[in-house]
C-alpha cells in the first residue's frame, strides 16, 4: 500500500494533458460566456455569423445528405480558422481597397481560405486533426471527404458561400474595423472546435492570440488557479 501510495503520489506532482485539457477547457469556456454575457452586442454578431455557419452546413447536407460525420470532423472550424489565418496575413494588402469590402476582396478571401482549409485537412491523418499519420495506409481527412462522398468542388463551394456571407458588407476594410471582426471569428471558431486544445488551426490563430490579449479569455487568472491546484500537496484518499 505505502509503495503504491508513492507511485500514485509521484504521478501528480506534474499535470497530465487529460488534466490539463479539462481545466483549461471549462476555464476558457467560462471566460467567453461570461465576456459575451457583459457584451451583448458582440454575442449578437457572433450568433449572427453561427447563423451563417448554420444555414450553409444545411444547404450541403440537403444536396449532399449523409455527409454530416464527415462535415462534424472539425470542417466548421477549419473555415474559421482559415479565414482568420487569411484576414490576418492579407490585412495590409485589403487596406488598399475602397472603405467597403469590395466583391473581389470577398472572392479573393474565399479563394486563399479554401487553400488553407484545404491545406489543413490534407495535411492531417486519422479523424481528427491532432493526429499524425501512423502507417502508410492512414488516410488524410481530405481523403475521407473524397470518400464521402465531399469532393474537393463540393466544399470548396462550402468555404467559399460561407465567406461570402460572412463578409459580404464589412465597411471600412482597415485594420482597426477588421480587428472586430477577426475577433469574433477567433471566438466562434473556439466555441464550434470540439477540441481547440488539439486543433493546430484554431489553437495557432484562434486560441493563442485570445491568451496574449487577455481580453476574452483569462490566461492569467486561471494559469494562477491551475498552478497552485497542482502544487498542492497530494495524500492518498482514506
Amino acid at each position: 500500500m505505502k509503495k503504491q501510495e508513492k507511485t500514485h503520489r509521484s504521478s501528480r506532482k506534474t499535470p497530465r494533458r487529460g488534466d490539463a485539457t479539462a481545466f483549461f477547457d471549462s476555464s476558457r469556456s467560462v471566460d467567453i460566456v461570461d465576456w459575451l454575457v457583459a457584451n451583448p452586442s458582440e454575442r449578437e454578431k457572433i450568433e449572427w455569423m453561427a447563423r451563417q455557419v448554420g444555414d450553409t452546413c444545411e444547404q450541403v447536407l440537403k444536396q449532399h445528405p449523409g455527409t454530416h460525420p464527415r462535415l462534424a470532423d472539425h470542417f466548421w472550424c477549419d473555415v474559421l480558422a482559415a479565414l482568420v489565418q487569411v484576414l490576418t496575413e492579407a490585412l495590409d494588402e485589403i487596406d488598399k481597397f475602397p472603405s467597403r469590402v469590395s466583391q473581389f476582396t470577398v472572392d479573393l478571401l474565399g479563394a486563399r481560405t479554401w487553400e488553407a482549409v484545404h491545406s489543413q485537412r490534407a495535411g492531417s491523418k486519422g479523424n481528427a486533426p491532432c493526429q499524425q499519420k501512423k502507417t502508410r495506409k492512414t488516410v488524410s481527412r481530405a481523403d475521407n471527404d473524397v470518400a464521402a462522398g465531399l469532393h474537393d468542388a463540393i466544399l470548396e463551394e462550402a468555404v467559399k458561400a460561407l465567406v461570402t456571407a460572412l463578409m459580404t458588407g464589412a465597411t471600412e476594410a482597415t485594420h482597426g474595423a477588421l480587428d472586430p471582426i477577426i475577433l469574433r471569428l477567433r471566438i466562434l471558431a473556439i466555441l464550434f472546435c470540439p477540441d481547440p486544445y488539439a486543433h493546430k488551426a484554431v489553437w495557432d490563430y484562434c486560441v493563442v492570440p485570445l491568451l496574449k490579449q487577455g481580453i476574452v479569455i483569462r490566461s492569467q487568472n486561471y494559469l494562477q488557479q491551475f498552478y497552485d491546484m497542482f502544487k498542492q500537496q497530494w495524500t492518498w484518499p482514506t
